[in-house]
């Protein structure tokens, strides 16, 4: 949703997936977020290759949809 083109955050979601080592999640539908800079966010981009469930909030500009983490869980395998 844009609003005189700022980008106005949904609702919060929760995400599973795969952190990647270019500071993405892809879930498992392989849709990719990329990880928005926060404290949380931080943490996430340092579990590459873990799979993790996150809340957070979704903007999506210019096809990109950008994720900021509000928590996160480790999943366990």
């Amino acid at each position: 949703v844009f609003l005189s083109g700022i980008a106005v955050a949904g609702p919060e979601v929760s995400i599973s997936g795969v952190v990647t080592d270019d500071g993405q999640l892809v879930d498992n539908e392989g849709t990719i977020y990329d990880i928005a800079e926060n404290e949380e966010g931080d943490e996430i981009m340092e579990m590459v290759g873990r799979k993790v469930t996150v809340k957070g909030t979704v903007v999506e500009a210019d096809g990109t949809k950008v994720i900021t983490i509000s928590s996160f869980n480790i999943i366990k395998e």
